[in-house]
């Protein structure tokens, strides 16, 4: 079972949206009017860059050497989605949330620290959530420097450091 089937069963969804290789975009069965985007980059080039310009920029962008799987990114943005309809976001926007459910702490800076983008980042994962009736579109390409990959647990797993994993998440 590929890592995009295994999403799907996972968050039980019906409507894919877009997949392509190097694309995932999937609704959410109990949220509706959200569609998630989802891209991985690696040989990043301009992190520092794109760190000046987060607050600017409509995406979550997550080092990806904090995730391992599909499962754990589409876990916490199916967590920020929940806790932006319930209106209990702890963060300024849906984004910053995706990276705050990451975390097993409820910390915001130390989750933005661990699972956010970094200086020396190089292999990035993208993330947008927009609201079907508002017309956004994504675009990551627009931004980030750095080869677009496919999306699956085995390149997750590949640029995943588990010491560092171990480290935020078993104390």
């Amino acid at each position: 079972m590929s890592g995009f089937e295994q999403l799907l069963k996972l968050n039980n969804c019906k409507e894919v949206r877009e997949m392509t290789e190097l694309t995932l975009a999937y609704g959410i069965p109990q949220f509706q009017k959200f569609t998630v985007h989802i891209q991985k980059y690696n040989n990043v080039t301009n992190s520092p860059e794109l760190r000046s310009k987060l607050a600017e920029l409509p995406f979550a962008y997550i080092d990806s050497k904090t995730v391992v799987s599909i499962e754990q990114l589409s876990s916490a943005v199916y967590k920020a989605v929940l806790e932006s309809e319930y209106n209990r976001m702890r963060t300024r926007n849906l984004h910053s949330e995706c990276i705050l459910s990451l975390s097993p702490s409820s910390n915001i800076g130390d989750a933005l620290k661990t699972f956010g983008l970094k200086e020396d980042s190089t292999d990035l994962i993208v993330i947008k959530i927009t609201e079907n009736n508002k017309g956004e579109s994504f675009d990551g390409n627009a931004f980030v420097k750095g080869d677009l990959v496919a999306i699956s647990n085995e390149e997750f797993a590949s640029s995943a450091d588990i010491e560092t994993i171990k480290a935020v998440c078993i104390h």
